[in-house]
């Protein structure tokens, strides 16, 4: 019998690795340089984020779009610190900066999903580009989003990353190994997302970093015709792969990777992926087979490990599993010259292993979840 389990860990490892590598192969979405530059609104959903909006504000104001074609729009959400009076003095310098005070959730809708809606009540622009008041975003950011959404195109996402890169940070930005550890997660968990997506199957998208059409939100309805969720940013990309006939885009490109805070501790991580296994039971049949997949090879090759130490053939099923996450890692971490990041890598494998078997039998618990001092 356990000769078996050591055989499935080898098969479940060769198998993770062929699966990377066909979501890999597919080919990778291409810039275009539009005729005319559209409109761009980006909206910026702000809760007590005094310590970061200023950052924020300070990159989304310096951006090698036109400053004539964008327009920045923060939503305060009731804060209760001085986030309010900073965003009110950017709006004063500059005239493409527009704070919108957020006063009552309209019917159903709560939190950042109910914040948002609220802004898109007041937006005419033919994109919107959504970021957090925690990011910093390139100078670049606005004018390679845009050159993402060809005619067909009615979202696109992009890479966020926790560590500082290329001069992009925050200036508050952590570099211990903590962050290490979740800058790595983060890239690997995008890197598939990404690659999911490529292969004409896109399973999330990242909300602190995305854009869409306002005809193709318009055309689902809006958040209001979607009902409250903790992931609004899936609740919409689902939608539109459901409804229309947009064609969902996620790149990989450093023009528009930005940099966002890692959380602060294990606590703050456990909160956090709650909400996303909150959001995520409503994912689509192969997302969840990406998924229980993963878990399975991961938790046979657990057993095997345990199970016959001595046999090198659990070893090598270890090796498959990590070598194939090292090649997905790799060519993000080359093209944000953070191969310091390599350090960390054995730990965060130990890491993934351990929240991913965790959180998989989250999965399929009741939980309650919390977002800037609320609970839903």
């Amino acid at each position: 019998m356990l000769e078996y389990f050591v055989l499935a860990a080898v098969g479940f490892g060769v198998l993770y690795g062929l699966i990377a590598a066909m979501l890999h192969s597919a080919k990778h979405p291409e810039p275009i340089q539009p005729q005319t530059l559209p409109r761009v609104a980006v909206l910026v959903a702000m809760r007590n984020e005094e310590a970061h909006i200023a950052d924020c504000l300070n990159a989304l104001t310096r951006q090698s779009y036109p400053k004539d074609r964008y327009d920045i729009i923060v939503l305060d959400d009731r804060s209760e610190d001085n986030s309010a009076a900073i965003a009110n003095r950017f709006a004063k310098d500059f005239s493409n900066v527009h704070k919108q005070s957020i006063e009552e959730n309209l019917p159903g809708l709560h939190g950042k999903m109910n914040a948002l809606a609220q802004g898109l009540r007041n937006v005419s622009h033919e994109l919107v580009l959504i970021t957090d008041a925690d990011c910093v975003v390139p100078e670049s950011w606005i004018e390679a989003m845009v050159s993402y959404f060809d005619e067909n195109t009615g979202m696109v996402g992009a890479l966020t990353v926790l560590y500082p890169f290329r001069g992009i940070s925050s200036s508050n930005a952590p570099v211990n190994l903590w962050a290490k550890v979740q800058a790595l997660d983060w890239i690997f968990l995008q890197a598939m997302a990404a690659a999911n997506s490529r292969f004409g199957k896109p399973i999330t998208i990242l909300g602190n970093n995305f854009g869409f059409r306002l005809k193709a939100y318009q055309e689902v309805g809006g958040f209001e015709s979607m009902g409250f969720s903790v992931t609004e940013d899936f609740a919409l990309m689902e939608a539109l792969r459901k409804k229309t006939n947009w064609e969902i885009r996620h790149t990989i490109d450093v023009k528009n990777t930005i940099y966002s805070l890692p959380v602060p501790t294990v606590g703050d991580f456990i909160k956090q992926r709650l909400r996303w296994i909150k959001g995520g039971r409503k994912a689509r049949p192969w997302g969840i087979f990406i998924m229980s997949f993963s878990v399975l090879a991961h938790l046979l090759i657990l057993v095997s490990l345990v199970a016959a130490l001595g046999n090198p053939l659990s070893w090598l099923a270890l090796m498959l599993l990590m070598v194939t996450d090292a090649l997905v890692i790799a060519p993000i971490l080359k093209m944000l010259k953070l191969r310091k990041l390599w350090l960390a890598f054995p730990l965060f494998e130990v890491f993934y292993f351990c929240y991913l078997l965790i959180f998989s039998v989250l999965y399929f618990l009741p939980v309650k979840v919390s977002w800037k001092g609320r609970k839903f």
